[in-house]
């Protein structure tokens, strides 16, 4: 990997980013259109170590910076997703959000089309590009070239793996050629896992083992990144034993701990984070999400997402989870108080400039234990350890700890429930544990009127239908 050491996406404002977001910004829809006239050409961006690398991190500088609003990888996921599941409610009064509580999306939903579908696309063209530029490149050198396009391999098995998770089958452009992508059909999701894990495979012997030569943040990707994601990956497929390798060689690694105090896992740099997306402070001081989340006055303001009471009556009495990151605001209307309660677990809504204490998380330790607690469980061949894994949890969370006389079924039903409370309003997790289950319409049908099985998946954006001949609308829409 490079010496070139850039601290981390913050840096992406200077020198080259803007010519490199012209470059490898993706297209309004898949990739249907060419590339424009004016665009620098693949053979300037990457014409140096330098500008390679910063083609890279214009990749992850779109995930979190995308004028300080929602976007498929800061916030979007968790917020909609949230409300799909039995996590968040919405206190406004918007039909596009709306249809994600309620479940009742319809193909033109806006936030679909920009937040999600366009937003993703858009980061795996990119993706498509640099690897592309980067293989035809004679002006990077190698051990650069080979760390860049592992970095960018990850990030498109990154993006797939929640578009497939949200839409099931889709197209699967690996190439930034309009001409051979813009009339794409679907791929089937076996087909996208197998990509996903090749792509991850791949990007394990390409990455750095950990972040020293990023400055010693964690807002990039390493080994270890694509081992985690390839932990969840095989949790997905079903592929027990490979979720349970992956997720120990994770947990064995020295350089992750578990955070104490619960108040502290999402901050910057924070020893649990695996994976974090920087934001870029001299700009957007805050985080997209808490800034959508927190009310601007914290404990009397309006909500706009509150956490339901379902997911409030998951927790048990005393989980620390429940006091460290959900917080309440008391707001009144008519003279009428109501208590809510919404996600806590950023702390910072509005931020100050030049001043970024907290990195969006995106994959964290304790997953990894929860993979390999599920994973064992499902093996039935270690459940004890599968049961150490769920008290290594709780005991953070001051919670009694499970007996070691449990049975599979219980070890499972723990799985379920330890997930739910430690890993809520992240990154969607609640919503697709219900889908890759099988449980969202046992769980969500009474919850939720007029519920169908086809709300599983989300539309397919109306535009992109249109456009593509090719392209078969998903079941219900």
């Amino acid at each position: 990997m490079s010496n070139i050491q850039i601290k981390n996406a913050r840096d992406l404002i200077k020198a080259y980013i803007l010519p490199m977001l012209l470059f490898l910004g993706g297209c309004k829809k898949l990739v249907q259109i060419p590339e424009p006239i004016n665009t620098i050409t693949s053979s300037e961006v990457f014409s140096s170590d330098g500008t390679a690398t910063q083609a890279i991190l214009s990749i992850y500088n779109k995930f979190t910076s995308n004028f300080g609003s929602l976007s498929f990888a800061s916030g979007s996921i968790t917020l909609y997703c949230g409300l799909s599941a039995d996590e968040l409610n919405y206190f406004l009064v918007n039909a596009p959000i709306a249809q994600f509580q309620n479940n009742a999306l319809t193909s033109d939903n806006v936030l679909i089309s920009s937040q999600i579908w366009n937003s993703a696309y858009s980061s795996i063209y990119q993706c498509n590009s640099a690897v592309e530029g980067l293989q035809a490149s004679s002006s990077v050198s190698d051990s650069v070239k080979t760390g860049l396009i592992a970095e960018a391999k990850f990030l498109r098995a990154f993006d797939y793996f929640y578009l497939t998770n949200l839409f099931g089958d889709i197209p699967l452009p690996l190439t930034s050629d309009w001409n051979q992508t813009y009339l794409m059909p679907k791929t089937s999701q076996s087909l996208i896992y197998k990509q996903i894990i090749q792509d991850l495979k791949d990007a394990q012997t390409g990455l750095p083992v950990g972040y020293s030569i990023y400055g010693g943040y964690r807002d990039r990707a390493t080994q270890v990144a694509a081992t985690a994601l390839l932990a969840r990956v095989y949790l997905y497929t079903s592929d027990w034993a490979d979720a349970e390798t992956a997720s120990s060689n994770v947990i064995a690694n020295a350089s992750y701990s578990l955070v104490g105090n619960l108040n502290n896992v999402f901050i910057k740099n924070s020893t649990e984070a695996i994976l974090q997306f920087a934001t870029d402070s001299a700009h957007y001081p805050a985080l997209a999400e808490p800034a959508a989340i927190i009310p601007l006055q914290p404990t009397t303001g309006r909500p706009s997402y509150f956490i339901t009471s379902q997911l409030l009556n998951a927790f048990e009495l005393n989980d620390l989870r429940k006091t460290a990151w959900t917080n309440a605001t008391k707001y009144t209307v008519s003279g009428t108080t109501t208590t809510y309660y919404y996600p806590y677990k950023y702390k910072i809504g509005v931020g100050t400039l030049n001043n970024a204490p907290e990195f969006y998380m995106a994959i964290r330790l304790a997953e990894m234990y929860l993979i390999r607690a599920e994973a064992r469980g499902q093996l039935n061949n270690n459940l004890s350890g599968a049961i150490n894994d769920l008290n290594t949890i709780r005991q953070r969370a001051m919670l009694l700890p499970l007996s070691n006389a449990l049975t599979q079924s219980q070890v499972l039903a723990a799985v379920v429930q330890e997930r739910r409370v430690e890993l809520f309003s992240e990154w969607g997790h609640r919503w697709l544990d219900l889908k890759r289950t099988n449980q969202a319409s046992s769980v969500l049908g009474p919850l939720k009127s007029g519920w169908t099985n086809n709300a599983q998946l989300y539309p397919i954006p109306v535009t992109e239908i249109r456009a593509n001949p090719n392209l078969i609308q998903n079941p219900g829409y």
